[in-house]
């Protein structure tokens, strides 16, 4: 009865797989298009105008009023020097100015009183002209005081460190309560309204490079691609630096992008250009490092299904369209998958095209 069990179960048929259900999709053509090689060089992000704020007058911090990365306006106050003493050379001043302008009025009205005895015959020539002395000898003196105080003032005003421009507080160097001396920077402070992005180039790749050029970049944490204008081709003489130097400008970044960031930038180099076929970002199929597509194609019996197939990208960011280049894997005019059914595929599932995607 159990070789008679077993031979039964044996000749059971198998339960059929559940056929996969036919899904209505989008597609895009691969286009073939003229690709110049470029080659990819490394740059580093700075900012457009960069101050290193010290102090004139030697003292103690008396308090920090902003933060790093704090973005501040112009002429804001910074950092505040403890200025005791300078306030007491200016109040010095101030009354050593009100003493010398009590003088110098004082003999004013000497002079004019001379002026007209001497008119009137009541007092000789050289009594009027030693008052006129003595008056222009008190004006040098009220002269001499009004610049002391406005020194004082000026001394004064380098106690507290103010914002040369709307920018943000990269790096604050001291501390409430230590002790500083003229020289040395306190605060960095840079504008990054306007970016500028520095790299090494060989001659043969700088010739190729106009000034005012737009030049693609790409960075790490940064989805889109920047685009950055050739500013000029420079000789790398800082320190030990040999070759040429390419100074790119950024004119409106984004806040995402900070001075230090890599660049990886894409310059044209001097080899012919070359077909490449490219498909829309939105159809790559990702699982861990590999990338591929859903290419739509019928099968023997005449029905549309997706095949994945693994492909072998382009190196670089995707363009302006969000299209991106494939080295090997695809041809041109196949019909790929895109939009939100990427995800919801399975290999050799059947499927309906819906409206085609128009570039």
């Amino acid at each position: 009865m159990l070789i008679a069990l077993l031979s039964l179960a044996c000749t059971e048929a198998p339960e059929a797989l559940e056929p996969l259900p036919t899904l209505a999709v989008k597609v895009a053509s691969a286009e073939t298009r003229e690709h110049q090689p470029v080659a990819r060089i490394a740059g580093v992000v700075q900012p457009d105008r960069r101050a290193q704020m010290g102090t004139r007058q030697a003292g103690t911090v008396e308090s920090v009023l902003v933060e790093a990365g704090d973005l501040v306006e112009a002429d804001q106050p910074i950092l505040r020097v403890d200025a005791r003493d300078l306030e007491a050379a200016r109040t010095a001043a101030r009354l050593q100015r009100q003493a010398a302008r009590a003088a110098w009025e004082q003999a004013v009205q000497n002079e004019g009183r001379f002026r007209r005895l001497y008119e009137q015959e009541l007092v000789a020539r050289i009594r009027m002209e030693e008052a006129a002395v003595k008056a222009e000898q008190a004006r040098g003196l009220l002269e001499q005081a009004e610049a002391e105080l406005a020194a004082a003032e000026i001394n004064l005003d380098y106690a507290t460190l103010r914002a040369p421009f709307t920018g943000v507080v990269s790096e604050i160097l001291a501390e409430t309560g230590s002790f500083v001396a003229p020289g040395p920077p306190l605060v960095i402070f840079e504008d990054r309204s306007r970016l500028e992005v520095d790299a090494g180039i060989d001659a043969a790749s700088a010739m190729q490079i106009q000034v005012g050029q737009s030049l693609p970049m790409a960075f790490v944490g940064i989805e889109e691609t920047i685009d950055g204008r050739v500013q000029a081709v420079l000789p790398a003489l800082e320190g030990a630096g040999v070759g040429l130097r390419l100074r790119l400008t950024i004119e409106d970044p984004p806040s995402a992008l900070k001075p230090g960031m890599v660049a990886e930038i894409a310059v044209p180099t001097m080899e012919p250009s070359r077909p490449r076929v490219s498909i829309p970002e939105a159809a790559l199929v990702r699982r861990g490092q590999m990338e591929g597509v859903f290419v739509v194609e019928p099968d023997a019996d005449g029905q549309l299904r997706a095949r994945l197939r693994w492909l072998v990208l382009a190196a670089g960011p995707a363009d302006a369209r969000n299209w991106v280049e494939v080295e090997r894997g695809l041809s041109g005019g196949e019909r790929v998958v895109v939009g939100d059914a990427v995800d919801q595929l399975t290999d050799n599932q059947p499927v309906t095209v819906d409206t085609p995607v128009q570039d």
